[in-house]
Formats: C-alpha cells, structure tokens, sequence
C-alpha cells in the first residue's frame, strides 16, 4: 500500500522530513543506550551467578512464562489486560519500525508486509490497537477508583505516576496511529479488509480539506514517532523497565525451588572470603540485581506475603523498590544526585535502607515467588542479607541461644545426643534398629531435632516407625549420630555452623547403606535433597507411604464416623517448594468414610502457618495477628472441624493458634500419618 503522505519527503523549516526523522532516531538511541550502559554498569558491578544450565527447561520457561504470559491470569482481570497489552506490543512493533522507515525513505515497506501477508497485518494491528486502548484505559480507572491495596506501599507516591504516565504513552500511541490510519484513509489510502479503528476516525475526519488532513496526518505521525522515543527512553528509569528486562529475568529465573545459593558462586570455601552475605548493593548477584530493574510493581508478592497480611514490617514489593531505588539514587546517570544517600553510594543496606525486623519477618515460605510474574527471586536475598547481619552481630538473643545449643549439641533444645533417640522406649514391641556403622538397610528415616525431642513431634516419629513396620520395610535411624538437618540454621544465615551440621551428617550417612532416606517433615526433606552434597535420594513420608496405600501393603480400614470434617494444610516447603500436592490429599481420601473440604488457598497459594524457620525462636512484636491465627481462622471459615497437615511445625503452631483463638472443642489439628495410622 502507497501512504497518500510520505514524511520522508516534507520540509520543516526547509529541513527535509528524513533529516529531522533521523536526528531523532540517532539522538533518541543514543541517549537510551547511554542509559542501558549506565544500567549495566550497576548490573555488572554484582557478584557472579549461574544462570545458563538446563538450556531446554530455560527456553521451554521463556515461552511459557515470557511470551505466553501464564502466571498473568492468576490475577484474572488485570492479567487479561497485560496480556492484551503485551501482545499489543509484540504485534504493533513492526508498525513502529514502518512508521521510522517512513520518515527515511518514502514508501518504505518492510521485506514481505507489502502484498497480502501486509494487508492481513494491517487488520490485526487495527484490532489489537483498540484492545490495547481499552486495556490501557481499564488499567488507568482500575488504579484511580478501585484502588486495589497491593498498589499501595509507604515508600514514595512517585511510582503511581509512573504507572499514570507509562499508560498514558501507550494510549497516546495507540490514539496518534489510528489518526494518522483514519486520516489517510480520507486521503485515499485503500485498504484490504475494513479497519474497525481506522475507518472509525476515518468517519469522525471525512469533513476536513485536504490541507487539514496532511496537516494532521503529519503532527500525528511526529507526536507518534517523539512519544516512542520518548517511551523508550523512559523505560529504563522506572518500573516499565521490565518491558526491556523480565524476558531475560524469566530465562534466567533460579530453576531448584528450595535450594538456597552458596554465598558466593565462584568462591567454593566461606573461610575464604573476606565476609559473608550482602551489606552493600554490589553484594548482591548480578542477577538478583536483574531483579531489582523487573519489579514491575504489580504487589503480588506482597499481596501473598503472609508476613504483610498480619501485619508485620515486610512487604516484598517495598524491598525491592526501596533497594532499586536507593541503588538508581545513590548511582546518577548523568554526574549528579538527588538529596538522598547523595553524600554515600555505598551506605549499608541493613539499618539504613532495610530494617532488621524487614528481613527477620520472612518466613521463606516462598508465596512471593510463586506469584511474581517475572520470578524475581527474594528468599535467596533474604538468607544474602541474614547471613551479613549474623556475620556483623545483628543478631536478636533468642536466635543466638538457639544458634549455641546448635553448637554445642547439634540441635536447638539443647539436649545431649545421646538421648536423641530415647524416644524410641516409648514404642510398645516394635522394633527401631539404631545403625551401627556397617549397617546396612533399604530405607534411613531421619528423624531429625524436633521429631526426637519434642513430646508432641515424638508422636509422628512413632507413627512412621509403626507404619514402616506394618509395610515389613526394612529401616533404621542413627539414633545419636544424626545431627540436625540444619535447614532452618541455614535460613536463618549461620552458613558456618550450617556446613559444620552438614559435614557430620554426611559423615554419618557414609558409615552406613541405604538407598533412600524418609524424612518426618518436609524442612529436612528440603534440606537433604537440596541443600546436601552428593545427590542423597530423599523422600518425604508422605512420598514414600502413599504407594504402600496404593498396593495394599497399608490398608486404611477403620471408617471414620466422629463427624468431624478434614481439611488439608499444605506446608509451603511440601507444597510450594517441591510441588507435593496429591500425594497427601491421596493418602487422606484413603481413610473410609472421611469428609474433606478444602480451603480457599490451597495448594500453591497454601497460607503459611508462620511456624517455619527463624519463627521457631523469634517473635515479631510488631504483627496485628499471628499467621497460624490467621490460617486457623480460614479453616474455621470453609467449615472444617480438623486441619490435617504434614509438617510438625505446622502442627505446633496451629496447636497454639486454636489455643489463642478460642476454638478449643470447635477446631483441632493432627498429623497426616498419625491419622492414617490410626485406621490401619
């Protein structure tokens, strides 16, 4: 198709239209290059990461998550709309780069859009012009009248009116090309098929001369292509960012949920290095400072965060932000700051940027991962920044008592290991074998600290030993040599004393011949499967009994007929972080006669008990509800008379909540095994 006006060929001020269109095409990409150069010289100035193994999976994600958009319609509405938007994008740059050809050389036509193939394009350019300014406008009244509550944060107002300002840029693109569609169709332009959008304008223009018409074509056409300019530009210097960034973010997204990184990838010994974790921006990894450009502010994980639905002083979006932020501020791209952290690009984050209370509320339940759209990573951080306030002595008392009886006995109460299995007494003639070194046996069940010392936890630990018997399964424990599994010590960042605790149990596991081990609670499941050297086959209970149900070597026969109603709580480090869901759910809908409801957030969006990691030793004052409260509440609310969950810490801390709730003889929680082996 001929445009009726080439803008390649118009003077301005004697100037020819290609001259004009050429200086702002040099002096637009330059300036925006500079800009992505000073961005990268922040990125650059982090520490290594490995980001480029298992390059399938990577591009399988990329499609997935990056082109397809699947995470977006967990938010149903909104997602819809970005769709729409990002799909806007990919479709209408080809117009972009006509429209800069344009004002180059008249006639331009890109290889192959010239015949049929361009026509078929003009239809669903037009179409999609209208869906992306509907969806443009939607996100605008959304943010002005609904005011969801994950837009909002303490941190600045500013970044509303980037959100404003971006929306109105594309809108404005989208107005400026369909005028140019509309008046051009006035002016003799033919097309193919009807153009919903252009032949619309086309309608609201046809009474303007043609002198009026070329007038608008042309202030439309360079409106168009200063805005796209000026949007380009713009990108790197706010949240929209991650239009450039979240394709490389989602390529390069952490792949083992669960694992925590060493702390420095390309130092293998921790004796080496001259500190631990991050205190400065340049700590973080270049990839986790990737992160920091992709936030794109939609508050999902914060949303999610059970820390910030109670109340506590953490919001996973404000982390990001406040750092990303600070990081811009505190490192200008043209020689000059703003008044804050102006006088100090290096401040240390901790104290002066983040609070200690921020970090130590993260349960590393992982929810904020689950839902960010663009994976940016904030756990891996969070251990990053523990691991410098433990190196540094910032460190509350009750973490430092728990972090010595660690040392000295190799589990958190304290207690000799030499009784580490006397619980095992309490089993009316069934046999445990304590291993010998030389031993030999097809499963090694962990038990770890709390499942050896913990009266209530005992209680779990004696139903998987009852239940391996029933199954004739050959199994023994290390009794006093096992130490604990160190998940939480790790999370908690003493990466020390975490590979001290491993090295023993490791030592341990060698003395010995097993082919897998089964863990109590999905914490040492994690930890030993992901955490530990030398590929360790583990499964959690639940893994391991579920096909002994399943073949009928265990047979749930006893019928439940209490009238009670059963909910399942997935633990997050079962479910969120290594994806077990059915196989619990499995094992409960074996039991004859038993009513099961679920709750709202199941599964992925599990809500966390609050019980997990630095939880166990650390309260945070500053929380309107406990979450176990919280979480106690919902199951009260679907109607459920028993949660029903597989991790000890959830029991404790739901045990508690019911306590503190006052729904003693409305609600109780028990222990999946536990109820499964009691209708044996």
């Amino acid at each position: 198709m001929d445009h009726a006006i080439q803008p390649a060929l118009e003077r301005f001020l004697g100037i020819p239209g290609s001259f004009v269109l050429l200086f702002i095409l040099i002096v637009g990409l330059a300036l925006f290059f500079y800009i992505i150069y000073k961005r990268y010289l922040l990125l650059s100035s982090g520490k290594p990461d490995r980001r480029l193994d298992s390059l399938g999976r990577r591009v399988y994600d990329l499609i997935v998550y990056g082109i397809l958009q699947w995470k977006q319609p967990r938010y149903p509405w909104i997602g819809i709309l970005h769709i729409m938007i990002f799909w806007g994008f990919v479709v209408l740059a080809l117009r972009s780069i006509t429209l800069y050809g344009l004002g180059i050389k008249a006639g331009f036509v890109l290889p192959l859009m010239g015949g049929s193939l361009g026509d078929l394009y003009d239809l669903v350019k037009d179409i999609f012009e209208i869906i992306v300014l509907f969806a443009c406008i939607a996100a605008i009244l959304r943010r002005a009248i609904s005011k969801p509550a994950r837009y909002e944060f303490k941190h600045g107002k500013a970044h509303k009116f980037h959100a404003y300002l971006v929306l109105g840029l594309i809108s404005l693109l989208m107005v400026t090309d369909i005028a140019m569609d509309g008046s051009g169709i006035v002016l003799g332009e033919e097309y193919t098929f009807f153009l919903p959008a252009a032949h619309s304008a086309s309608y609201l223009l046809s009474g303007l001369s043609q002198p009026a018409l070329k007038t608008f074509f042309l202030w439309n056409y360079w409106l168009h292509v200063l805005t796209l300019m000026v949007f380009l530009n713009y990108l790197p210097l706010g949240k929209h960012f991650h239009i450039i960034t979240s394709l490389f973010n989602v390529f390069l997204h952490k792949l083992e949920k669960g694992s925590i990184k060493p702390p420095r990838w390309d130092v293998a010994n921790i004796e080496d290095l001259d500190s631990l974790g991050v205190e400065k921006v340049q700590d973080f990894t270049w990839k986790h400072i990737l992160d920091f450009y992709t936030c794109t502010e939609c508050g999902r994980c914060s949303d999610n965060c059970p820390a910030n639905t109670v109340g506590r002083p953490l919001s996973p979006m404000e982390v990001t932000l406040k750092v990303r932020d600070y990081a811009y501020q505190s490192r200008p791209l043209f020689g000059f700051t703003g008044k804050r952290n102006s006088q100090d690009p290096d401040l240390p984050l901790i104290g002066n940027i983040l609070t200690p209370d921020e970090i130590w509320s993260c349960t590393t339940c992982g929810a904020c991962e689950e839902e960010c759209p663009v994976f940016i990573e904030y756990i891996d951080k969070m251990i990053d920044l523990r691991r410098y306030m433990v190196e540094s002595a910032m460190v509350p008392k009750d973490f430092q008592d728990a972090l010595l009886r660690f040392e000295k006995t190799g589990n958190p109460f304290g207690k000799p290991p030499a009784k580490r299995a006397d619980w095992v007494n309490e089993l009316d003639n069934v046999p445990v074998k304590v291993l010998e070194e030389g031993d030999e046996v097809d499963v090694l069940y962990f038990v770890d600290s709390y499942a050896s010392f913990d009266p209530q936890i005992q209680e779990i630990a004696m139903a998987i030993v009852r239940g391996l018997n029933k199954a004739s399964v050959n199994f023994g424990i290390l009794g006093p040599r096992e130490s604990d599994s160190a998940h939480q010590v790790r999370r908690l960042g003493e990466e020390g004393l975490f590979q001290f605790l491993v090295e023993e149990n490791t030592e341990a596991f060698k003395t010995c011949k097993f082919k897998e081990i089964v863990t109590t609670d999905p914490h040492a499941f994690n930890t030993l499967k992901k955490d530990y050297p030398d590929n360790l086959v583990v499964k959690h209970y639940t893994e391991f009994f579920l096909p002994l149900i399943e073949s009928g070597q265990l047979k749930p026969l006893k019928p439940l007929d209490n009238g009670d109603i059963y909910t399942y709580h997935d633990p997050c480090y079962l479910g969120r972080h290594n994806g077990i869901y059915e196989a619990p759910r499995k094992m409960l809908a074996s039991i004859p006669n038993i009513k099961i409801v679920e709750m709202e957030t199941n599964r992925d969006r599990s809500f966390c008990c609050g019980g997990g990691d630095v939880n166990l030793w650390y309260d945070i004052e500053e929380e309107e509800m406990r979450m176990g409260e919280r979480r106690v509440r919902m199951v009260h609310d679907v109607g459920a008379t028993v949660i029903v969950t597989a991790c000890p810490f959830c029991l404790l801390n739901f045990d508690d909540a019911i306590k503190t709730t006052g729904l003693e003889g409305e609600l109780k929680v028990v222990d999946l095994i536990e109820l499964v082996i009691s209708t044996l």
